[in-house]
């Protein structure tokens, strides 16, 4: 069996409440391309506490955060393409170190194809968990009320706003592409966990898309409310959901990819290529959350099992999608194999489920009724893939049903019509682009 384990760019301010060293770096650092250039040894930028001013990291340094950094007061935060930003390890979990931009700053996080911005744990620590995350905080709808505290952070500094929601679903938390967030996802507590990127309440005024969460022990992309929308999506071997829906969020995503390594220790419960739900009570509470996804592909393992989990037989994943506890959504035009349950649809609310090739290990749906749109694929070898289990390259469709089919008609002019079904297709696969690690 082949896994998915993928090719490889790890990596002055003035700040009014911070902790700025520089230091030579003594040790190797590796040299990264720079937009087709080589880039030399970096020095390293210690950064702590609140960026309340104008800031930018320049590609020239390399950037420590020493426990949790929040971009506040109004402040943006611009990060040049290339930059290399460590979140140093603490043994103490909710001091976890993490990039946080409250719904008071701002980020430019603008990296390129050949030079992604890459946030990572120290080379001691590069497993999941090594180190908190990227953490962005927005004035968009939620369905939540009392202005709910973001997941992961349990207290800040004095003046600082971890709170996240509000009322205008246009606004605007900045600018990330070309990201990647490797070993993220540090346990703060029982059930209350940092992931990779976490958006809370952020609204469609963003920009974001091109960004890969890398090894990430909880979730890879978990969006609590919001409006956000999002092209070219990438995680690889997070350890509990790629893609976590919560607390009314409302956004339009497209080209999204999910893979296992089957190697893995996965230590949550439930571990689903999708998790999606209303909020934790089930509670018809406003916006519903409803995700609308297209061209999607979800990826597990030949058996849709890892080498360890929590789930009952101790190495089982569970689906591919679950969608439950009173949420709606609307998946089309997408590809999802390898789990032992392709659909797990818990939720008895409105659904929008076409054009889509499934195949789960055990079960291909559960809960739902698939109409004729939808494919049951056999196997995962029929769903036309060049190689369903041969990494990246292999997701290519080159027979039906994978290379057809696709419709557009439940979607608005936001999406980008394709022909074929999945994540890529058609005469190049950006996949293959020197930002996916």
């Amino acid at each position: 069996m082949k896994n998915f384990r993928f090719k490889n760019v790890l990596g002055v301010t003035s700040l009014a409440v911070a902790s700025v060293a520089v230091v030579s770096c003594s040790q190797n650092e590796e040299i990264a391309p720079i937009d087709g250039g080589t880039r030399a040894a970096a020095a390293i930028v210690k950064v702590s506490g609140v960026i309340n001013t104008n800031t930018t990291w320049s590609a020239s340094n390399e950037y420590h955060l020493d426990g949790k950094v929040y971009v506040s007061g109004g402040a943006t935060l611009t990060i040049q393409a290339g930059t290399k930003i460590v979140g140093l390890y603490n043994d103490v979990p909710a001091q976890a170190s993490a990039l946080v931009i409250t719904r008071n700053g701002k980020i430019n996080a603008v990296g390129t194809a050949s030079a992604p911005i890459v946030m990572t744990a120290e080379d001691a620590h590069q497993y999941p968990g090594g180190w908190g995350g990227f953490v962005v905080l927005g004035n968009a709808p939620i369905n939540q009320t009392n202005n709910p505290v973001i997941e992961g952070i349990n207290s800040a500094p004095a003046g600082v706003d971890i709170t996240y929601g509000g009322s205008n679903a246009n606004d605007n938390s900045g600018t990330i592409q070309y990201v990647r967030v490797e070993y993220a996802g540090a346990n703060v507590s029982q059930d209350n966990e940092l992931n990779s990127f976490t958006f809370g309440g952020v609204g469609a005024g963003t920009t974001f898309d091109h960004c890969q969460a890398y090894y990430g022990e909880d979730d890879a992309f978990e969006f609590f409310g919001g409006t956000i929308n999002a092209k070219y999506l990438v995680s690889t071997s997070t350890h509990d959901d790629a893609f976590d829906f919560d607390f009314g969020y409302t956004g339009k995503l497209q080209f999204l990819v999910a893979t296992v390594d089957a190697n893995s220790t996965y230590y949550t419960k439930d571990p689903n290529g999708i998790e999606c739900d209303n909020d934790g009570s089930s509670s018809s509470l406003t916006p519903f959350t409803h995700p609308t996804i297209s061209n999607l592909t979800i990826v597990g393992t030949v058996n849709g099992k890892v080498a360890q989990s929590a789930m009952g037989d101790g190495k089982s994943m569970k689906s591919c999608a679950n969608f439950r506890r009173n949420c709606q959504f609307t998946l089309v035009n997408s590809i999802l194999y390898g789990y032992p349950t392709g659909i797990l649809c818990e939720t008895t609310n409105s659904y929008v489920f076409k054009n889509n090739v499934i195949n789960g290990v055990s079960t291909t749906f559960s809960g739902i009724t698939a109409d004729a749109t939808n494919t049951a694929a056999a196997s995962a070898e029929a769903i036309g893939l060049t190689s369903p289990w041969g990494g990246y390259t292999g997701l290519m469709p080159n027979a039906s049903p994978a290379n057809a089919g696709a419709d557009f008609s439940e979607l608005d002019s936001w999406f980008t019509t394709t022909s074929y079904r999945g994540a890529v297709g058609g005469r190049s696969n950006w996949l293959t682009q020197a930002w996916v690690k």
